[in-house]
């Protein structure tokens, strides 16, 4: 049997799918187990361990619209475990410190304009963010009401700019010129090693650290008794060898928001059963929301076993051939903590907050 095969039969048995397993992340799910493929080939070149390499898709499990991050194999809405016998990152994974900060804030009369104002004199206040790093793809303020409890919350989700022109290769000709290659099923697989991947994540504790400093800083300037009740980053690292690309995760359980569109209540979850991401790893997990899905399509299929070709076919069973996922019409699903909740039974939605206003500007 050809070797490859073997390596992608055994990233199918290390794939974990708790996923909503609809139409997109099917798609997903074949472009992730290709993307652990590929990284197992590279590790095993290297000499590392690959038998605790696994692959974990959330109900938010989509594709990702980073174009890079996409065509390196990875996903979003998942979290991926690997072994570390040598210090090894896969670069292309892009972590840059998204998370979100979530609050109580005292009740009060809300304008937002006032809000967008003192908005913007916070983030013209220092010279490291900008005030468009809010204004990018999903990124976006919240304000909730919790009718039982007649308490208002306010969510601000996102990352900062100066995360990005130092953790993306692509931004960042030092980093660059210290990314190994190898290539691999007919592309480049991106990584550091040793030294370089040691000292690349401590780079990113401390990029961090500056990005749950400014969200902080950012909630407190614009609500400064804001009871502070859920602070995490989903998209970086937990340790070196396990990777968030959209999830929470901790080794206690936790209650956190799963973001869904404005439209769908806030719901607020406990996390109360773990899953084994290894046989040597066990965490706590959600999903951090919603997960895009494309827009009026019921099935999806490789095409010919190509790795980044797929027909979709519509509710109307017109047929598409697109190797351009990431650019097709979307919508966000409504459905990830009800599956995460009511079907994987690894939580409790315990309260629902009604959206009042988003702020994206």
């Amino acid at each position: 049997m050809d070797q490859n095969i073997i390596y992608y039969n055994e990233a199918i048995k290390h794939f974990i799918d708790l996923s909503t397993k609809d139409a997109t992340a099917s798609i997903a799910k074949e472009h992730g187990i290709i993307g652990l493929t590929r990284l197992n080939i590279c590790m095993q070149k290297l000499g590392s361990k690959i038998s605790n390499n696994f692959f974990v898709a959330l109900p938010d499990f989509t594709y990702t619209r980073n174009a890079l991050r996409w065509s390196a194999g990875f996903p979003y809405g998942c979290i991926i475990n690997l072994d570390q016998t040598i210090p090894f990152i896969p670069i292309d994974f892009r972590p840059n410190c998204c998370g979100i900060i979530f609050a109580e804030i005292p009740t009060q009369d809300f304008d937002i304009s006032k809000i967008k104002k003192k908005y913007f004199e916070l983030m013209n206040s220092y010279d490291d963010i900008s005030p468009n790093d809010f204004n990018k793809r999903n990124h976006f303020f919240g304000l909730y009401y919790n009718e039982k409890k007649d308490a208002y919350y306010f969510l601000i989700h996102g990352s900062f700019s100066f995360v990005k022109k130092s953790l993306y290769s692509e931004k960042n000709d030092s980093l660059m010129s210290k990314i190994c290659s190898i290539d691999i099923l007919g592309s480049p697989f991106h990584f550091l090693k040793n030294d370089e991947a040691s000292l690349y994540y401590n780079k990113y504790l401390d990029f961090e650290k500056k990005s749950m400093y400014y969200r902080e800083l950012i909630l407190k300037g614009l609500f400064p008794n804001a009871q502070i009740l859920f602070h995490r980053t989903h998209e970086g690292f937990i340790d070196m060898g396990t990777i968030l690309l959209g999830a929470y995760a901790d080794k206690l359980p936790f209650m956190c928001p799963i973001m869904l569109s404005p439209e769908e209540d806030l719901p607020i979850t406990n996390i109360k059963s773990p899953i084994e991401i290894s046989p040597t790893k066990i965490l706590y997990c959600a999903p951090h929301g919603g997960g895009y899905a494309l827009s009026s399509v019921i099935s999806s299929e490789k095409y010919n076993g190509s790795a980044n070709e797929y027909i979709v076919t519509y509710t109307n069973n017109s047929k598409m051939l697109t190797n351009n996922i990431i650019d097709m019409p979307f919508y966000y699903r409504a459905n990830s903590a009800y599956k995460w909740c009511n079907e994987y039974k690894k939580g409790v939605i315990v309260e629902k907050l009604k959206p009042v206003f988003n702020l994206k500007v």
